[in-house]
């Protein structure tokens, strides 16, 4: 196979990390070589690219190599977006059922929100081009507008000089005192809107859903066609959608 030295390496690089997972102390590089049955400089060569990329570090004092915290970060986010996705399903599920329209599920993932969730319209009259792991900006959704709504506002303007602004329609809030003018009504109201901002025909309300922490780390919305959301199917709906969003939350861990 033409990738096979590729996977061996993986396979030998993994083999290294499974040790040192079973040695907190870390583990010098002749007992690694014993140990995993690999030559000295294989085990070297692996330990300077695994070095390279953050997951383990070497103690110059002892010439003991450890892991670092880098793998626990990863599953960590792996850990945050299923524990999420769990509690949400059901919940999400009630709500579509309710308002026989589509609803999402995303997380924040820096600058951006990712999609991991979404039911279908009952109605089936619209098919939104939203799809799972597809990302978007935090500025231009409901949903992500209710995420960046309890957050301070310097880590909102500092998303924003990170974020490529431009406008997917010509609805789409491309001013920033614009957008905090929106968040302050976010933040009172709870709930945020995406009228026709970031899909022609299509609004959207999102509201966030928060940690124990208070911040929003995921949030969830109905989106519908213009026709059928009018503010007076809005007001009816809104209820719904926070009811769902602080069910989640409180299995979350948050507390008002």
């Amino acid at each position: 196979m033409e990738n096979q030295p590729a996977v061996q390496s993986l396979e030998r690089a993994f083999r290294l990390i499974e040790l040192l997972s079973h040695n907190p102390d870390g583990m010098p590089l002749m007992e690694l070589s014993c140990t995993s049955g690999l030559h000295k400089s294989t085990v070297h060569r692996l330990l300077a690219s695994l070095s390279q990329l953050g997951y383990v570090k070497k103690d110059e004092s002892s010439g003991r190599y450890r892991l670092t915290l880098k793998l626990f970060e990863l599953s960590g986010r792996v850990v945050d977006s299923i524990d999420v996705l769990g509690l949400a399903k059901a919940p999400l599920e009630q709500l579509r059922n309710a308002t026989q329209e589509a609803v999402h599920l995303v997380i924040r993932e820096g600058i951006e929100i990712v999609y991991i969730h979404k039911v279908e319209s009952r109605s089936g009259s619209i098919r939104m081009f939203s799809r799972l792991g597809m990302r978007r900006p935090l500025y231009c959704t409901a949903v992500g507008k209710s995420i960046l709504a309890t957050m301070p506002d310097d880590e909102v303007t500092q998303i924003w000089n990170r974020s490529d602004i431009h406008a997917y329609t010509e609805h789409t809030i491309t001013d920033l005192s614009r957008l905090f003018r929106e968040l302050d009504q976010i933040r009172q109201c709870g709930y945020a809107f995406d009228n026709e901002e970031n899909e022609l025909g299509v609004r959207c309300i999102g509201a966030a859903v928060r940690d124990y922490t208070g911040r929003g780390k995921a949030a969830i919305s109905v989106s519908a066609p213009l026709a059928r959301m009018t503010d007076e199917r809005v007001r009816l709906l809104v209820p719904q959608l926070l009811a769902a969003a602080q069910q989640i939350s409180t299995d979350l861990g948050f507390s008002r």
